[in-house]
C-alpha cells in the first residue's frame, strides 16, 4: 500500500494544480502572456493558494491510503514533490517573481505533512 498512496497523494497534486492552473489561466487569461507566465501578484498568489490546496490534499490522500506508514509515506511524498518542483520552479525563476518560486518551495513540504493530520484528527 506504501507506494500506491506515494501514487496516489502524488497523481492527486498533479490533477489539481495543473487542473486548476489550467482554469486559472482561462479565466484570468488577460493577466498571461502568450507562453502563460504572469507576474500579477493577485493571479500569483491564486496560483499559490491552489499549491496550498493540492499540496494538503495529497498529504491527506497519501495518509487516508497508507494508513500504516502514514508519516513515512507523507515525508517521501513532500519529498518528491520539492524534488519535482525545485527544476520547475528553477526554470521559471527569471520569469517569475522570486518571491513567488520561494513561497512555493517553502509551502510544498509542511503543507503536505499537515494535510495527513487529518486522519489522525478525523477532522474530515
Amino acid at each position: 500500500m506504501s507506494i500506491l498512496s506515494i501514487l496516489a497523494g502524488y497523481a492527486t497534486w498533479t490533477v489539481l494544480f495543473l487542473g486548476g492552473g489550467a482554469g486559472i489561466r482561462s479565466v484570468m487569461a488577460s493577466s498571461h502572456d502568450a507562453a502563460g507566465y504572469t507576474s500579477d501578484v493577485s493571479v500569483l498568489m491564486v496560483y499559490l493558494a491552489l499549491s496550498m490546496f493540492a499540496s494538503a490534499t495529497a498529504g491527506f490522500v497519501t495518509a487516508k491510503i497508507s494508513k500504516v506508514k502514514v508519516k513515512r509515506d507523507t515525508r517521501i511524498l513532500a519529498g518528491a514533490l520539492l524534488a519535482t518542483g525545485i527544476p520547475v520552479q528553477l526554470m521559471t525563476w527569471s520569469l517569475i517573481p522570486v518571491w513567488y518560486n520561494v513561497a512555493f518551495l517553502a509551502l510544498l513540504v509542511p503543507l503536505t505533512l499537515w494535510g495527513s493530520t487529518f486522519i489522525k484528527s478525523k477532522t474530515w
